[in-house]
């Protein structure tokens, strides 16, 4: 097996999730982020599940599916009450009034 390289598939992968899972929690551009890592998921799953079968409960894809889905959701919401994303939105806005 070959030593993991931050520049293989796997290594970008793992960098991506990282990375945007930080930046949802903390609500920092919640939005580009979730439509990265909904790609991503399609991907995985594409690439990874769906070869064996087509059907996720046989070839083990419901989570690459489910955080695909999550991520899609999360692109079209938004970020909630109290991310950083909606924190500056409120600063910006009185800077402008």
């Amino acid at each position: 097996m070959p030593p993991f390289t931050l520049m293989s598939q796997t290594g970008i992968g793992g960098l991506l999730e990282f990375l945007g899972g930080i930046a949802i929690v903390l609500g920092v551009f919640t939005r580009p982020v979730a439509f990265v890592l909904a790609g991503e998921m399609a991907v995985a799953y594409f690439q990874f599940h769906a070869p064996s079968s087509f059907f996720p409960t046989i070839n083990q894809g419901i989570p690459a599916l489910l955080y695909c889905f999550l991520f899609l959701y999360l692109m079209v919401a938004g970020a909630g009450a109290w991310s950083i994303d909606r924190a500056l939105a409120r600063s910006s806005r009185s800077v402008l009034d």
